[in-house]
This record gives structure tokens, C-alpha cells and sequence, in this order.
């Protein structure tokens, strides 16, 4: 027995389990940390999504087809992505896609969403979203816990592009393809397809200098490009001229046949031998048909004033500019009809200042007149669907909008396009837009940051 008592066989054993003991329990305080560390970073992905999808949101509802589309308020889509996320505000589960089940006992969440005209003393819009989960300690309880709450917080800006564009592409691309050289320092360019090579780069010789480049799709090419791009923005850019589309067909009709004349071509109107175009009058309701300059000319109004006097200038079937002749005019806009077309590869210059004010109604058709002031600074209106190239060596000198809702617009070969600047920058809105070759476009005799297009405008998590 004596030896038995003396015996120290097993006293390690016996240590070990005492020091398991505390040792254990550490080790499962520690597990159990680690599940917060977890829901804490799902808390902070769905605070992220709510903040992004909140901003967005906010976008869409200042934009009338897309609020039309997606009329939820702000807070609403914005818990919807937490939702989808596994995190919803209390007895709130019912959004679509929703990851969100009943609660286990004890556990509850909360989503709250605020929009901020401040963050950080710095002035903007943000949303800002708030996720938690209060739940049970377990383990903790020996630290004194009963309850854990593990919050996350994000916050979203919608910015908005430095410079705003002064190239739109309604529904197809921009396009750059070749060596163009494109000079607008002062705005951007930016496409409202959402397809994505909505801006599309081909070959690496061009020369870019713009202000801003933005898309609803996304961008394809050389990085060294795309790279520049803000891709993927949230809302479209409002087209500025959408009242005419529907002005015109109640000109023309739904269907009229091509070349359109649209009723604005008596038999006393002619071309003089391609020296003369004619501005609309209610006498001289003219559309100038098949007008096609002579070489080595310059082209007058009636009775060979030059330039051309202020006024509109219908044009239908073909109008071509022949080698070394010029048209130039000050207050001047050109409306091409549906059917009609341009051809300016003869190597011509076409200079057109838009009217710095809108058109009286004797210089428009009655179904246009409700629309005169649409028609300030407009240089050109393509209401074609045929694509306007302006190719060869062309020298196109355009102060003003050249608005071409239809039509595929094409600048290929040489030709200058030098966009100026009347009260503002000139604007190319078009249905897509293509700068192939050697084209320059060049906007830096613009005023900075005037053209009237709405800047593009996207979502960033700034927390």
C-alpha cells in the first residue's frame, strides 16, 4: 500500500486533464468568435449590396423610362439586396430572391438604409446602409455577453463624370477603327447601348484626348483604352431631341414613301444647276431633291446671295458635295428627310453655324413649329435612316447639334469634323457613331463643360 501511495505513475495524465479543461474552453470561445468574424463578413457583403443597389436606385428614379421600369423607392430595392443576401429588417423576407428564412430563436436582424446629401463633411448624394444581427452568447457568457450584435456599414456615392459628353450613341456603338485622332479636351463621348462592346476599340493608332468616356454596356479593345472608360453605368443619358421624332412623323407620316418629301416640294422649286439651295418658306416649301453641287463652286441661297441666308434647308434624295465646291452658312440648319442621304466624299467643305436662337414659325412646317426651340443651335437634323458617312477628304465644319436618331453616323477616310462651339458645345447624337481611318474630330474650340447633355452618372463605394 505504502509503495502504491509513493507511486507517480499517472500524475501526468491527471495534469493534462486538469489543464485541458480551461484550455478547451478557450478553444471553443475562440470557435465561437470565429462565427461571429463569419457573419460579420456576410453582414458587410449585404450592407454592400443594399448601399450599391440603393444608389443605383436613386439613379433610375431621376430617369422617367427608367423609374417607369423599376418604380420601387430607393429603400425598397436597396433591402431588397440585403435580403438576397441573407439579410432582411425584421419580418421583411417577402423580396424577390429573397435568402431569408425564419429566424432560430434568439437571432433577429436589422436593415436600415439612409440617403445623405453629406459623408465625412464632404457634400454629395450617398446611401448609406446599415446591416446587424443580434444573437445569443453561448461560451461568451462566462465573459459576461448574453447578446452579440455584429453590425457592418456601407456607404455608395453616385458620381457624376468631370466632363459631360458631347457625343451620344442612342442604341448602337462608338466605334474607333484605324488612326482617328480625337481632340475634346472640354467634354466626352459616351454610348446608351448596353451591349457589351457598347464602345469598341480596333487596332491601337488612334489618338484619344477626351474629357470623358462612359457606357451602359461595356468596352472592347485594347485596355490601354477601355481602361479609361467608366463601362456598365447604371442609367442612360436622356436624348435631348426625342420631341422631334415624333414631330416629324406627323410631317412625313408613319410610313412615307422614300425619298420623303413629306408634301414640301411644289414643281416651281428647282436646284439652278446645282449652284443654289432654297430655305423653307410657306411660299417656298422647297426640299431641295437630289441636290448635287457643282465643282469647284461655292453654293448660294436664292439669287446668289452668299453665305447662305439664316433659315432651314429641307433636303431629300441624295445631297452631294463634288470636289472643291463649298456651302456655308451662318443661322442655317439642314433637315434631310426620311430616305435622304449625304455625300460629301467628293473631297467639298460643308460649313454650317447653327441659329443661335429658335427658327420663327414661317420657317418651319406647321407640325414642326411646337418644337422650334429644339431646333436652336441645330446645324444638322439626319431624320434618315441611311447611313450618313462623311468620308474622303471632306472638310466638315459644323457649330452646333447634328442630331441623327436613325441613322449609323460614319466618319471615315480624312475628313475633319470640327464641332464648335455656339452658346455652348456642339452635341452628335446619333443612333451610333463610327470614327474610322484618319478622321479627325476635334471640339477644342468648345467652351468648357456647356454642351447640354446630361453627364454620365455612376455608383462607388466609398465604405
Amino acid at each position: 500500500m505504502r509503495s502504491l501511495l509513493h507511486s507517480r505513475r499517472g500524475s501526468v495524465a491527471f495534469a493534462t486533464v486538469i489543464a485541458l479543461v480551461p484550455l478547451i474552453g478557450v478553444v471553443a470561445l475562440g470557435g465561437e468568435a470565429g462565427s461571429w468574424y463569419v457573419t460579420r463578413q456576410h453582414a458587410q457583403n449585404a450592407a454592400d449590396a443594399a448601399a450599391y443597389s440603393g444608389a443605383v436606385q436613386h439613379l433610375c428614379l431621376a430617369d422617367p423610362t427608367c423609374s417607369a421600369l423599376i418604380p420601387q423607392p430607393l429603400d425598397y430595392r436597396a433591402k431588397q439586396a440585403a435580403a438576397q443576401n441573407s439579410f432582411c429588417n425584421a419580418g421583411g423576407t417577402s423580396y424577390p430572391g429573397s435568402q431569408c428564412g425564419a429566424n432560430p430563436a434568439g437571432i433577429s436582424q436589422t436593415v436600415q438604409v439612409a440617403l445623405l446629401g453629406s459623408w465625412k463633411g464632404a457634400a454629395g448624394t450617398y446611401v448609406q446602409a446599415t446591416v446587424s444581427q443580434q444573437q445569443p452568447a453561448y461560451l461568451a457568457r462566462v465573459l459576461g455577453l448574453t447578446t452579440v450584435n455584429i453590425g457592418a456599414t456601407a456607404v455608395a456615392k453616385v458620381r457624376e463624370e468631370e466632363k459631360p459628353p458631347c457625343v451620344l450613341s442612342l442604341t448602337g456603338s462608338i466605334g474607333f477603327q484605324g488612326s482617328p485622332n480625337i481632340n475634346a479636351p472640354n467634354c466626352g463621348m459616351a454610348s446608351n447601348s448596353t451591349a457589351k462592346n457598347a464602345i469598341n476599340f480596333t487596332g491601337g493608332g488612334m489618338t484619344m484626348n477626351l474629357g470623358s468616356l462612359s457606357t451602359v454596356g461595356g468596352c472592347t479593345g485594347a485596355a490601354s483604352f477601355c481602361n479609361t472608360a467608366h463601362t456598365y453605368t447604371p442609367a442612360p443619358i436622356p436624348n435631348p431631341f426625342s420631341g422631334l421624332d415624333g414631330a416629324l412623323t406627323t410631317l412625313c407620316g408613319a410610313n412615307p414613301t422614300l425619298p420623303a418629301k413629306c408634301g414640301l416640294a411644289p414643281p416651281a422649286c428647282n436646284n439652278k444647276g446645282g449652284t443654289e439651295l432654297v430655305p423653307y418658306t410657306a411660299a417656298t416649301r422647297c426640299t431641295n431633291d437630289g441636290f448635287k453641287s457643282k465643282g469647284n463652286s461655292v453654293v448660294t441661297g436664292p439669287g446668289g446671295v452668299l453665305p447662305l441666308p439664316a433659315g432651314v434647308y429641307f433636303i431629300s434624295g441624295k445631297l452631294t458635295l463634288t470636289g472643291g465646291s463649298s456651302i456655308t452658312g451662318t443661322g442655317v440648319t439642314f433637315i434631310l428627310l426620311p430616305g435622304a442621304e449625304i455625300d460629301t466624299k467628293g473631297g467639298g467643305t460643308l460649313t454650317l453655324n447653327g441659329p443661335t436662337a429658335a427658327p420663327s414659325t414661317t420657317s418651319l412646317p406647321p407640325a414642326l413649329q411646337p418644337y422650334a426651340n429644339l431646333f436652336k443651335y441645330m446645324a444638322m437634323y439626319y431624320a434618315s435612316a441611311v447611313e450618313a458617312e462623311f468620308g474622303g477628304n471632306s472638310k466638315i465644319n459644323l457649330t452646333g447639334n447634328i442630331y441623327a436618331p436613325n441613322a449609323a453616323v460614319t466618319f471615315q477616310g480624312n475628313p475633319t469634323i470640327a464641332v464648335g462651339g455656339v452658346g455652348g458645345c456642339g452635341q452628335l447624337v446619333a443612333k451610333s457613331i463610327a470614327f474610322n481611318g484618319n478622321a479627325t474630330f476635334d471640339t477644342t474650340g468648345c467652351p468648357n463643360e456647356l454642351t447640354t447633355l446630361r453627364r454620365s452618372q455612376y455608383v462607388q463605394l466609398v465604405q
